[in-house]
């Protein structure tokens, strides 16, 4: 399976057999991490695999093997390692193998000590299957996350989200799409804001996979307001 069609048929495993991925396996993957496609290539960030007995016991899902990921706190560092680490999310789908976006929980291990932790995805052997039919996809409409029903946009409404909120919004124009976060509450916008902008890194990784000849992102000098969202980049594919 190609990145391009596990888009279609990737879903969230919450459980795992708990034997660990073959050697050669975890090496591909390995291989992989080392060349993802950053949004931001400015920013320094690491994809490090650490089992089991390195997350604490608050993270829900228990897998045999997670990606950690460390990035520099820049601007942009939040959208970067959404974009990068679905990169991971749809190769371990392709292969066969379940996994999960964990907002909750921290790594003990595998943080570089000149970053900071910013999230984990959960991968190993699925219990049951890691795929799903299009139809069993529950997510919002294209005209509740967009200004029309491109069909370019089809791909991003597919992607996974914190808690399945989409908290974004997409705008067309000819070849560009502009990217807007949605704004989080007072009390949770510490924790939202960061998860709201990796879910638009993630949603931006899908146009990527299928715009990857033409897909070049930037920043526009006077974008467009959107009432209760911001302005997170555009991308002309």
């Amino acid at each position: 399976m190609t990145l391009n069609e596990a888009i279609y048929k990737r879903k969230s495993t919450r459980k795992y057999h708990p034997v660990t991925v073959e050697k050669q396996t975890l090496q591909d993957i390995e291989g992989f991490l080392a060349k993802l496609t950053p949004l931001y290539p400015d920013i320094k960030v690491s994809f490090r695999i650490v089992n089991r007995e390195n997350v604490n016991s608050l993270t829900l899902v228990k897998a045999p093997h997670y990606v950690v990921v460390s990035s520099e706190n820049k601007k942009g560092c939040f959208v970067n390692a959404g974009f990068m680490l679905q990169q991971v999310d749809l190769y371990s789908s392709s292969i066969g193998l379940g996994s999960c976006w964990l907002g909750t929980g921290k790594p003990t291990a595998g943080v570089d000590d000149d970053k900071d932790y910013v999230i984990m995805l959960a991968f190993g052997k699925a219990l049951e299957s890691p795929h799903r039919e299009l139809a069993e996809f529950k997510r919002k409409s294209l005209n509740e996350i967009s200004d029309g029903a491109d069909e370019r946009l089809e791909v991003m409404r597919l992607a996974p989200s914190a808690r399945n909120l989409q908290n974004y919004y997409f705008t067309t124009n000819g070849n560009i799409i502009h990217a807007y976060c949605g704004t989080a509450g007072f009390i949770a916008k510490k924790t939202f804001t960061k998860l709201h902008e990796i879910d638009v890194g993630i949603a931006l990784a899908h146009l990527h996979i299928t715009n990857s000849d033409s897909f070049r992102f930037f920043q526009e000098e006077n974008p467009k307001e959107i009432k209760g969202y911001y302005y997170i980049g555009s991308v002309e594919v």
